[in-house]
């Protein structure tokens, strides 16, 4: 018979003999860096992720909101802030640790309605927390040896970051601006923006290399009296009728030469290329200046806006390869006003928005610009950029003002009105003609930004978009005075990575 004792003995010493063997192998040297401990590694209070329970009735997709783990600064945040309004009261959690530990304890106070208190934590817990007031999760290490507390905070938008933001503390005087100022209109030209006025007896030109920056003030060389709305710059030079339709260039509007072409509008410009309308009696066709070497005049298209439609705006097109050209609204040759959206690829012109979906009024001399909105990505609480064209002010076929604005997110096709968060606020006037440019500023933490951000590498200053209308008309033809200033509420939120 064998004697197990004796084998469980034998096994026993041999088996302490090769552990000792291995640690001893493994053992570092004096010039090594020693080991950290279990102890003493942050792992041990270290959270690894945070999330709120599904709960429809508080919001849709509540279970997808992201939460930063800050554990230097003891922060757990979501840095896209819930919508307007979210009730935060009574929330359920889920945790996920690096590595097991001796208890996690929530420290409820100032609440708006659970009352002071300490909730410990477990995977299976059902308890709704309150937080409205401060929130304290405190972790202890499996061993006891290591504390951390992390304050939670579930922030909530205080505005809707979905909505169009006008303010009138934002409104600033035209450049240039005088009482005798009858006529304004603004460009960009490469990288400055150039705006020319009338005073009925002479130009002055303003150059600026940004919308909110200082604007030098110069008395131009205009020896002809201009149509200052139909000023257009190319990367090279300014175009510009007067008021007879003869077309004058100028390389940067101080001094400038007659053409020796005359239009019955100008459109706009593509490339170098100014583009107009030539009229023959009742005949009315395509021209550019200069001419390109197999460039001939084309009949404009029926229902063609030969004058009185929006700023011609170049763009890229996801649909296209080369940039597309986009002018909305105007009068035909009939002299109806009409509601379409024209698109030009550097050769030919044609009709883009489905008229029969389209809500687009018919509209003179609106104004068009290039901008953005945010679609909600399926399933989960985040948001996408998505470009968007805007429509403001112009005049409707009743004569009355335009107070709406339109969007197009499908590059001209389609068009919606927007809603109460994306409207014309009611302290700005109703105008035709005016011009907005968009510019980026740069936005820093302290500043536009709301609250603390989601981060992989710090993130403390970004390039936010405004919009800036210029000048325009009332309803008597007077020159609005104001440059407002808007952006998209979203925008000025630091970035979420």
């Amino acid at each position: 018979m064998t004697n197990k004792t004796l084998l469980y003995g034998v096994f026993a010493v041999m088996t302490a003999l090769m552990s000792l063997s291995t640690l001893n192998s493994c053992k570092k040297s004096d010039k090594d860096e020693p080991i950290e401990t279990y102890s003493t590694s942050i792992q041990t209070t270290l959270v690894k992720a945070f999330g709120l329970q599904a709960d429809n009735d508080v919001l849709t997709s509540l279970d997808s909101v992201y939460f930063t783990v800050d554990y230097d600064n003891g922060l757990i945040y979501n840095a896209d802030s819930l919508p307007v309004g979210t009730d935060i009261s009574a929330l359920k959690v889920r945790i996920d640790f690096y590595n097991t530990v001796n208890s996690a304890v929530f420290n409820i106070s100032g609440a708006t309605v659970q009352s002071d208190t300490a909730i410990n934590y477990t995977s299976s817990m059902s308890t709704a927390l309150d937080f409205t007031g401060k929130t304290v999760l405190t972790v202890t290490s499996y061993d006891k040896t290591r504390v951390k507390d992390y304050q939670i905070m579930v922030l909530v938008h205080k505005e809707n970051p979905d909505s169009l933001k006008w303010s009138q503390s934002w409104r600033r005087d035209l450049p240039g601006l005088s009482a005798q100022t009858k006529a304004f209109k603004v460009v960009r030209q490469g990288d400055l923006y150039r705006a020319m006025s009338f005073d009925g007896n002479g130009c002055n030109l303003m150059t600026a290399a940004a919308p909110d920056a200082s604007w030098t003030n110069q008395q131009a060389n205009v020896p002809f009296e201009p149509q200052i709305a139909s000023l257009t710059a190319t990367p090279h030079n300014l175009f510009m009728l007067d008021n007879t339709g003869e077309l004058w260039i100028s390389p940067d509007g101080m001094a400038w030469t007659d053409c020796g072409v005359k239009w019955h509008s100008l459109l706009g410009s593509y490339e170098d290329r100014a583009l107009g309308i030539i009229a023959d009696g009742t005949a009315y066709s395509h021209d550019e200046y200069p001419r390109s070497d197999s460039f001939e005049p084309t009949a404009v298209e029926d229902g063609f806006p030969i004058a009185h439609s929006s700023d011609m705006i170049v763009t890229d097109n996801k649909w296209a390869v080369t940039q597309q050209a986009i002018i909305v609204g105007g009068m035909d040759a009939k002299g109806h006003l009409v509601s379409d959206v024209w698109g030009y690829d550097g050769s030919n012109w044609g009709k883009i928005n489905n008229i029969h979906s389209s809500v687009l009024p018919a509209l003179a001399d609106a104004t068009l610009f290039p901008y953005y909105t945010f679609k909600s990505l399926s399933g989960v609480r985040r948001y996408a950029r998505q470009s968007t064209w805007y429509v403001m002010g112009g005049k409707l076929a009743d004569g009355t003002l335009n107070s709406k604005i339109y969007m197009s997110n499908t590059e001209g096709i389609t068009w919606t009105v927007g809603d109460s968060t994306i409207c014309q606020p009611s302290f700005m006037p109703c105008f035709y003609g005016a011009q907005a440019m968009v510019a980026n500023e740069t936005l820093t933490l302290g500043g536009a930004a709301n609250g603390p951000r989601r981060v992989q590498a710090l993130v403390t200053s970004w390039d936010c978009p405004f919009i800036y209308l210029f000048g325009g008309y009332n309803d008597r033809g007077e020159l609005l005075p104001s440059v407002w200033r808007g952006v998209y509420n979203r925008l000025t939120n630091a970035p979420v990575y």
